[in-house]
């Protein structure tokens, strides 16, 4: 697909009128290269802008000259009260930001943290970044300049740096679109789970994509201090089975109010801290997996939804914690190299 066949997908994408097939179509050009999800989160990000801006604009006339001549016939199924803004940017931008982008191959930067390890770094802003174990990073060379977008896979607490309000901070992830508008927030995205989840702790973010389950509509929920955001989807993997017992409803939306003491069960990990509080053992697995860079064995269905409670301060080995789970749930464990073995006791 080239540059001009792209760009009227984008806008349909963008503005909530793409069919499932141009969905495809648009998520497999962004994954193709780190450059096309940095021209697609800088157009995104632009859009945003426009809408807060509320420029007035000929939206016939913007549109028109936006499109490649092949795709004018599409003109009139576009809801040009959708469009109209984000025309509007793309006339002036698109054609210089996608030759920026093009152009600026190996200029991605990306941090990578294995499995195991917690990593703390400072971004060209002043931003603090922790990122936890089988965490991705990716972001451009001059980040700071004209955007402040990075683009996560797994989890990562943002203590976002003061200043900058005219260029805001965003995140992407494969699912959603995270917009800064406070200061310190979690996101939890690993591809594997089965849920997309943010903490905020002090400030505000708007989470924004489809989420309601309507791929043909783009949403948007604020999430406010000591309120957690988690959504359901079904995770980027083939060996994925769902306990049909406990699993939940495809885009089930939760909002939950925390109280300050218990910040910790979302954010303690920056502090090598373990908590949990009523998760299952398969929830636990997932989370020792990473935490320890092992591989957990469950060898019978019901052992996935025992659920623990306890907490865990620097515990450098994982037998550690697994032999005070296993006195006080029916378990029992052992370990053969880097592959953890857990059995109904």
């Amino acid at each position: 697909m080239d540059n001009e066949e792209i760009k009227p997908l984008l806008v349909k994408y963008i503005t909530g009128e793409a069919d499932p097939a141009d969905i495809v179509q648009v998520k497999e050009w962004i994954n193709a290269h780190p450059e096309n999800e940095q021209y697609f989160a800088q157009l995104y990000e632009t859009w945003h802008n426009m809408l807060y801006v509320q420029p007035q604009v000929n939206k016939d006339n913007a549109f028109q000259q936006f499109l490649p001549a092949p795709a004018k016939r599409y003109v009139q199924l576009v809801k040009w009260g959708k469009v109209a803004a984000v025309a509007a940017l793309f006339v002036a931008l698109s054609a210089a930001l996608f030759n920026r982008y093009t152009s600026n191959t190996g200029k991605i930067k990306q941090i990578a943290v294995s499995k195991g390890a917690v990593k703390k770094v400072v971004l060209s802003d002043g931003t603090l970044v922790w990122l936890n174990a089988g965490s991705k990073l990716n972001y451009n060379a001059d980040f700071g300049k004209m955007t402040r977008t990075v683009f996560l896979e797994g989890e990562a607490f943002f203590d976002i740096a003061p200043g900058k309000k005219t260029i805001p901070f965003i995140v992407n992830t494969q699912n959603y679109t995270i917009r800064d508008i406070g200061t310190k927030f979690n996101l939890k995205a690993y591809p594997n789970d089965p849920f997309f989840e943010t903490t905020v702790v002090k400030g505000e973010v708007a989470v924004e994509g489809n989420i309601n389950g309507n791929a043909r509509e783009n949403n948007r929920i604020y999430v406010k201090p000591r309120q957690v955001l988690r959504i359901y989807y079904r995770p980027e993997t083939d060996n994925y089975k769902p306990d049909v017992q406990n699993s939940k409803i495809y885009n089930e939306i939760q909002v939950l109010q925390v109280d300050s003491a218990k910040l910790s069960l979302y954010d303690g990990w920056k502090e090598n801290l373990l908590v949990f509080d009523g998760n299952t053992l398969e929830e636990i697995s997932k989370i020792l997996e990473r935490r320890y860079d092992v591989r957990i064995r469950l060898d019978d269905e019901s052992l996935k939804s025992i659920r623990y409670s306890g907490s865990f301060k620097n515990v450098a080995g994982i037998n550690k914690v697994l032999d005070i789970i296993k006195a006080n749930t029916a378990i029992d464990y052992s370990i053969n190299g880097n592959t953890v073995n857990i059995t109904k006791n």
